[in-house]
This record gives C-alpha cells, sequence and structure tokens, in this order.
C-alpha cells in the first residue's frame, strides 16, 4: 500500500501546488487591498449597505464590518472556503477515477493489493491534500491578522484573534471532508470520471445556493443541515465556537460516504 501512497503523492502533487497558489493568491490579493479598504471602509459599508441584502450575503460580509483584523478575516475566509471546498469535491473525485479516466487501471489493479488497499491508500492521500490545503489556508490567514495588527497576540472581547481563526480553519476542514467524502461517493456510484466531477461541482453548487438561501430567509436555521456550507460558518464559529451538533451530522455524512464507496467500488466495471 504503500507504494500506491507514493505513486498517488506524486500524481497529486502538481494539482495540490496550483490550488495552493490559487488559494495564496486570493489571500495575498486580499492584503494588497486592505489599505485602501481600510482607508475607504465607511464608504464601502455603506455601498454594502445600499444593495440588497441577497448580494451583501453573496459576497460573505452579511452582519461585519471592516473595523478589526477578525472582520476582514472572516470576509476573506468566506472566499476562501469556496475554493477549498470545490477542491475537496475534486480531489475526492479524482483520486479515485484517475486510474479509469488516464486508462491506467489496468497497471495498479494487476498489483497484489486488495480493492480495499488501494481504495485506503487513495482516501489517505485525498485526505493528505485537503490538509496541505487547510494549513496553508491558516498560515495565510495569520499573516493577514499579522500584516494588519502588525502582532499574533491581538485580542478581540477578550479572545485571542488567533484562536478564533484556528477555530475557523478546523471548522473549515471538517466541511472539507464532508465534500472529499462525496467526491469519492460520485467517483464510486457513476460511470466516468466527467460525470462524477460534474456531479460534485453541481453539488457544491446546490448547496452553496441552499445555504445562502437559508441565511436569507433567516427563520429557517433548522434546514442547515442541508448545505455544509452553513454547518461552521466564520461568524457563528467565532461567536459560538464549533457545534457539537454538525460535527455529528458530518462525522455521520462522512462515514456514510466512504462506507458505500467501498461498497460501490468494489462492484464497479473499471473496464
Amino acid at each position: 500500500m504503500k507504494s500506491i501512497i507514493i505513486k498517488e503523492l506524486k500524481l497529486s502533487k502538481k494539482g495540490l501546488i496550483i490550488w495552493g497558489i490559487v488559494t495564496l493568491v486570493t489571500i495575498l490579493y486580499g492584503l494588497a487591498e486592505y489599505p485602501m479598504v481600510s482607508q475607504y471602509a465607511d464608504s464601502i459599508m455603506d455601498s454594502m449597505n445600499s444593495m440588497p441584502r441577497i448580494v451583501v450575503i453573496m459576497f460573505g460580509m452579511e452582519g461585519l464590518s471592516m473595523d478589526t483584523s477578525l472582520d476582514y478575516h472572516l470576509i476573506m475566509f468566506y472566499w476562501i472556503c469556496l475554493i477549498v471546498f470545490v477542491h475537496a469535491v475534486y480531489i475526492g473525485v479524482t483520486i479515485l477515477s484517475r486510474d479509469q479516466r488516464d486508462r491506467t487501471f489496468e497497471f495498479i489493479y494487476s498489483k497484489p493489493y486488495k480493492r480495499n488497499e488501494i481504495i485506503t491508500a487513495k482516501i489517505l492521500v485525498g485526505v493528505i491534500n485537503i490538509i496541505v490545503l487547510a494549513f496553508v489556508s491558516w498560515i495565510g490567514s495569520i499573516a493577514t491578522i499579522m500584516f494588519i495588527d502588525g502582532t499574533f497576540a491581538g485580542v478581540i472581547e477578550g479572545k485571542l484573534v488567533i484562536v478564533l481563526i484556528t477555530k475557523t480553519i478546523i471548522g473549515m476542514l471538517l466541511t472539507q471532508v464532508v465534500f472529499f467524502s462525496i467526491g469519492l461517493l460520485l467517483a464510486a456510484a457513476l460511470n466516468t470520471h466527467n460525470s462524477a466531477l460534474k456531479s460534485g461541482f453541481l453539488f457544491v453548487f446546490v448547496t452553496y445556493v441552499i445555504g445562502i438561501v437559508i441565511e436569507y430567509v433567516g427563520k429557517i436555521n433548522y434546514l442547515n443541515f442541508l448545505s455544509p456550507f452553513r454547518y461552521f460558518t466564520g461568524t457563528e464559529v467565532v461567536n459560538n465556537g464549533i457545534n457539537i451538533v454538525y460535527v455529528l451530522i458530518s462525522t455521520m455524512i462522512t462515514a456514510v460516504s466512504v462506507y458505500f464507496t467501498y461498497s460501490l467500488y468494489n462492484r464497479k466495471d473499471l473496464i
């Protein structure tokens, strides 16, 4: 199994670098814009307040100002989540169906490994990928706070900003795992890489829209379970911490998805 892990790490290295660069560029763009944004913060907030509320929600600025480094992090965090969640589904689909897409399955499945061992190795590599991207996001977010506050020891309402940021990244990672597991399930259930990838991206889009609608309506938070985007929102985690209910829901979705991934992939005809 070690050889499969090494092989998959090599194959996914280039893609991970690209996704990491995209994430860092997004963060760096936010840093570059901050001096102007902070200078015209009042004007920008007035403009946002004049827009329809649905637009404000879609920009990830509902209930936020630009008065503190934490507020700015939460705005950037919203966009980072969009990137890493799409990546999580992408890597879930690709890590499992790459051999079928590239017609290299005969090589790997001719080795003395059971399918379960191959699936496990691929899942481990996928998890490594999403953890690395979450770590890159955490480093970038910490750098943002350092740039704005000039210190790692900033405090808001008696809480260390760096601790609050770390909690948001942990919540983001948990959601990445959910999307990753959905990607795995789609790769196992559908016949081709393209169909699984399209379905995965559609799943991200639909759950994103559901999350927007839930926040816009405001009185149907009991439907949050329908959208992973709503499990660990930055504002909610900062204000109330990581909700154990959504940890359990995330765990359940992941466990069920992985179980059926093994079950379906073991019966799948790769030819």
